[in-house]
């Protein structure tokens, strides 16, 4: 990306008047973004270098992470490195942190707080996703959630050739509750002349109140700097009070954030697909599909979806019945016309709409998931029953010796 001077230089002194101008506003717009970690636009770009995963966490989700990257790095042998981004020495223990990098090759740690003026941004929850990207050491980030779970190698996402071209890949959420809504409304007060890509959205044409799913996104930062620039103004603390409001916390401002910056950005073409275990106990006239909202950048091939092996992320305590025992998927139509039970955890099928089974390759893949899972107990607690085998075990072998 080519910068233009008056942002390459870390005071205004030897600028010209012109350049000093838009160098102000340009601090204005971002007062946050400098004095910390960055002195200058070209700092930005010049600590961004290849290709990386970025993943957010916090001691709450530690063990989702570790379980995350241990089926990156020992089922799916990826490569790319990682970067665990946190929020200040209180958010991720020094235990948990030791761990990370202990256990897994080419982990990297990164504590946000030391990045941007924390006091106007006001990183916390879903808000620090986008900061993240930008933070990141990577030129080419794939941000996850730490409970997204992958079935194939997320390389494969940097290969797809919508995202070489715009430099962007965001992923559809559902569709779900149609027609008119607050956050359209509140929208097309101030976004009077959208994006082409925009026009198409489904949010946009009152076909659903969620048009992207933000467990996954993959953006060449250098190249879309300008767009990234303001997702982060949308989840600055003073924006996001409002715009959380309208929209479901941070996954509607990637797409809006670079329409406001008049730059193009690619919505995955394919729908997203619920993936989960057949049930008929949520359906009086036909059966039910429980589980997550997953995706695919190539038809007939599951990329990942967010949620993990497990039924409910924040039950204090998890076990094998937990466990989701995945079968099938359905890919949405991206009309609403589907029926879902209260909690939205199970999607309940008509007598016409039939469900895709997992192909023989991805129940292999899963099933190995599921027995490591089993063996590890990252996520689930093992039962009494198998700690007491363990120890058993332990006594038989130290009366052998």
């Amino acid at each position: 990306m080519r910068e233009s001077s008056f942002l390459s230089q870390g005071t205004t002194d030897n600028l010209q008047e012109i350049e000093k101008l838009l160098a102000k506003l340009h601090q204005s717009l971002y007062p946050w973004l400098y004095g910390y970690r960055y002195h200058s636009f070209s700092d930005i770009i010049k600590s961004s270098n290849g290709r990386g995963i970025v993943i957010c966490t916090s001691d709450k989700y530690f063990k989702l992470v570790r379980s995350h990257i241990d089926i990156l790095r020992h089922i799916l042998n990826s490569t790319l490195p990682i970067e665990i981004i946190y929020n200040g020495e209180n958010d991720l223990s020094v235990k948990h942190r030791e761990i990370l990098v202990e256990e897994f090759d080419d982990v990297y740690l990164t504590d946000i707080s030391t990045y941007f003026n924390s006091t106007l941004i006001g990183i916390s929850g879903w808000a620090i996703k986008p900061f993240a990207i930008l933070a990141s050491r990577f030129d080419e980030v794939i941000l996850m959630d730490a409970d997204a779970l992958y079935i194939r190698d997320p390389m494969e996402l940097f290969n797809d050739k919508n995202y070489q071209e715009k430099g962007t890949l965001f992923f559809k959420d559902r569709t779900i509750f149609s027609g008119p809504h607050e956050g359209l409304v509140w929208l097309k007060e101030w976004m009077t002349d959208p994006l082409p890509e925009t026009k198409e959205l489904r949010f946009w044409n009152e076909k659903t109140c969620h048009e992207m799913e933000s467990s996954t996104v993959v953006l060449h930062k250098t190249r879309t700097i300008l767009g990234l620039l303001n997702v982060c103004k949308l989840n600055e603390l003073d924006f996001r009070r409002i715009v959380y409001q309208k929209v479901y916390g941070d996954k509607e401002t990637f797409w809006m954030g670079f329409d406001m910056a008049r730059q193009s950005y690619y919505m995955n073409s394919i729908p997203s697909i619920f993936i989960g275990e057949i049930s008929h106990s949520h359906s009086l006239n036909g059966i039910s599909l429980c589980g997550h909202t997953g995706h695919m950048i190539e038809k007939g091939k599951i990329l990942f979806w967010n949620g993990h092996l497990i039924k409910n992320k924040n039950l204090e305590e998890l076990n094998e019945n937990h466990l989701i025992q995945f079968e099938a998927y359905y890919m949405d139509n991206d009309n609403e016309g589907e029926q879902w039970s209260g909690n939205l955890e199970c999607l309940l099928l008509k007598d016409d709409e039939k469900p895709t089974y997992l192909s023989e390759e991805e129940q292999i893949i899963i099933k190995e998931i599921i027995e490591r899972e089993k063996n590890l107990h990252y996520v689930i607690t093992p039962s009494k029953k198998k700690i007491l085998k363990s120890k058993y075990k332990t006594i038989i072998n130290r009366n052998q010796l």
